[in-house]
């Protein structure tokens, strides 16, 4: 081809005179640019690589990266929530009782209640998570009827006991006048899973319910370990040990 062409322009400039001569030779001129553009666009068209669509870029990759840190970073406080905590540690329960002085309320004992009765916030958000997933039965020892009234008005008061949704029906809370009556309302009740502040109601309900949770400090925990004389220790498979309720329920304490 480029023989050709060479032939051609020589027997046109051989033929041309004059202005002729001038024009001949511009067109020469272009042809071959034009040609030679042609050849280079070519190679150059070869040499260029196009991004292959399976390697995203850096940033659609930093993209992916946060969107699925941000994914599992909501997933983790979903896990987290009161709601969710409950629900995993209630799976296969349907009766819970619980104990509320020393868990629901900061009072431990039927002596202090005689003087106030004061709930534990927290706690009581789990207490109403708790009824909302199973039966739930709050408990109390008390020494007289003043001690009925200030646990009855302070849980009313909190919104833990009520006829609204999630709240413990009235009919559900129980008094007794000793520790040993509170035991045996415990066991006419058969929970699955029974939650108390007290070391002793514990151990005396080892052997008659599935699950027990003692609440309390650590301390508890170790000396609730050793086996007392002539009474059963609380180091069984089913009793836990937690500093709180919300411990209980597998949350940050």
């Amino acid at each position: 081809m480029w023989r050709a062409l060479v032939a051609l322009l020589a027997s046109l400039f051989r033929d041309a005179s004059g202005p002729q001569l001038a024009f001949t030779g511009v067109l020469g001129l272009a042809v071959v640019y034009a040609l030679w553009q042609l050849r280079g666009g070519a190679g150059r068209k070869r040499d260029e690589q196009p991004l292959h669509p399976s390697q995203p870029s850096t940033s659609a990759a930093a993209a992916a990266a946060h969107g699925g840190t941000a994914a599992a970073a909501a997933h983790h406080a979903a896990a987290a929530t009161p709601a969710a905590a409950v629900a995993r540690r209630l799976a296969g329960v349907r009766r819970v009782t619980l104990s509320v002085p020393g868990v629901l309320l900061e009072e431990k004992g039927a002596e202090e209640l005689d003087e106030s009765a004061t709930v534990r916030q927290d706690a009581a958000e789990l207490v109403r998570q708790i009824a909302g997933r199973a039966d739930c039965y709050l408990m109390c020892h008390v020494s007289d009827d003043i001690g009925e009234a200030l646990v009855r008005g302070a849980l009313e008061h909190a919104g833990v006991t009520g006829s609204r949704p999630g709240q413990v029906p009235l009919h559900r809370l129980l008094f007794c006048g000793t520790l040993l009556g509170k035991v045996s309302i415990v066991r006419q009740l058969e929970p699955e899973l029974h939650i108390d502040g007290h070391q002793q109601t514990v151990s005396d309900l080892q052997r008659f319910v599935k699950q027990l949770v003692l609440v309390g400090p650590p301390y508890l925990a170790q000396q609730a370990a050793a086996v007392p004389s002539g009474g059963p220790g609380l180091a069984g498979p089913n009793v836990q040990h937690a500093p709180s309720l919300a411990a209980a329920m597998g949350l940050p304490s």
